[in-house]
């Protein structure tokens, strides 16, 4: 019976191996770029070259269609070796692309079973492919410099977490819109500037890394981020801030009716200890602190006021608004609310309860 077993133990490991690749057979994909220029499109393909021991080297290869489906062949008449996609990481639109819509891509990517949901989506400021070729001149033997960057981002600071399945789902829920990190050129190097807005599958705009802690804490409960306020002016440098860290927020959202028309009272509720402070409101007998946390609340409350009416204008939903009126709401009409969403009176109330102060306290 052991010999048997042993047989059977065999087969399923020979047959295992069967189909498998050494790695120095296959172009093994980690990041793609996607560009419109001058009327073609342009695919980018970011992958290691593997050297002595563990070491690995970023190469590029790009190419040039009037069409988007035969980018990936394209890229393969160019490799000696053939292409794999299983184990994309990241797939990155330059701003041109986005503003025509991606849904040509992503709806392919969603068919595609060799490749994860968690798959990372990004927009850069102008091309994708100057992007990539940067980090890949760049950052020397880290192949997924980008998608690490989102990562450690959305796990310790202010990009709320996005990839493939959110975006599908957010584009297609009929109460909410998209968003994408956003990347520019800062030199010679790389680096996430924000959030990048869509209306369905087209990009429209696009927040500051500042306002995504705020866009962070408004989707829903977070424990991380940093966020920057002024507190006054009695520093010798002119006007003195404090960084706020978030230890836990959460908002909570309510919707009635305000005389002739609706109305959402947005109650955001964030522990937060205070990282960096200037160093008069250490004095003692003052419980300046008071006063500092009613000026945050206030400004809280007016930059989360100014993002509200900046989504409104854009008429883009990336807070999910109409899916949370739609779960309080009998027979819910999407035209009727998104007809109505830009005049709604959204009212963000803010309390910041000041955990501690750092090591001094």
């Amino acid at each position: 019976m052991r010999r048997e077993l042993a047989w059977i133990g065999a087969l399923l490991l020979l047959s295992g191996c069967a189909s498998s690749r050494p790695i120095d057979e296959i172009q093994i994909i980690q990041q793609m770029g996607y560009d419109f220029e001058n009327g073609r499109y342009t695919g980018t393909a970011v992958y290691p070259t593997f050297k002595q021991g563990p070491m690995t080297k970023p190469n590029v290869l790009t190419t040039t269609s009037p069409t988007i489906y035969d980018l990936i062949p394209r890229l393969s008449s160019k490799s000696a070796l053939p292409i794999e996609e299983g184990q994309l990481r990241l797939i990155l639109f330059g701003r041109e692309f986005a503003r025509r819509g991606v849904t040509q891509i992503t709806h392919s990517l969603a068919r595609n079973n060799k490749v994860g949901s968690h798959l990372l989506l990004g927009v850069a400021e102008e091309s994708a492919r100057e992007l990539l070729k940067i980090t890949a001149k760049t950052t020397l033997s880290d192949t997924l410099y980008l998608p690490n960057l989102v990562e450690q981002n959305e796990q310790s600071m202010n990009l709320p977490k996005t990839n493939l399945h959110l975006f599908l789902y957010r584009y297609f829920s009929s109460g909410s819109d998209p968003f994408l990190p956003y990347f520019e050129k800062k030199g010679d190097f790389v680096k996430l500037e924000g959030v990048a807005l869509f209306r369905d599958d087209k990009y429209v705009g696009h927040i500051s890394l500042r306002d995504s802690f705020l866009m962070k804490i408004l989707l829903g409960e977070t424990k991380n981020g940093v966020y920057q306020l002024k507190v006054g002016n009695r520093g010798k440098r002119g006007e003195d801030r404090v960084m706020l860290q978030n230890l836990w927020a959460k908002p909570i959202y309510k919707w009635k009716r305000d005389g002739s028309r609706h109305a959402i009272d947005v109650f955001v509720h964030i522990h937060a200890s205070v990282r960096d402070y200037p160093s008069w409101l250490d004095q003692p007998g003052d419980d300046l602190f008071d006063d500092v946390k009613k000026k945050m609340e206030s400004e809280l409350e007016h930059n989360m006021r100014r993002l509200f009416r900046y989504f409104q204008k854009k008429r883009i939903d990336p807070l999910g608004i109409g899916d949370f009126v739609r779960s309080v709401t009998r027979h819910w009409d999407p035209d009727a609310f998104y007809r109505e969403y830009p005049d709604i009176d959204i009212r963000p109330h803010v309390t910041v309860d000041i955990v501690h102060t750092g090591i001094g306290e």
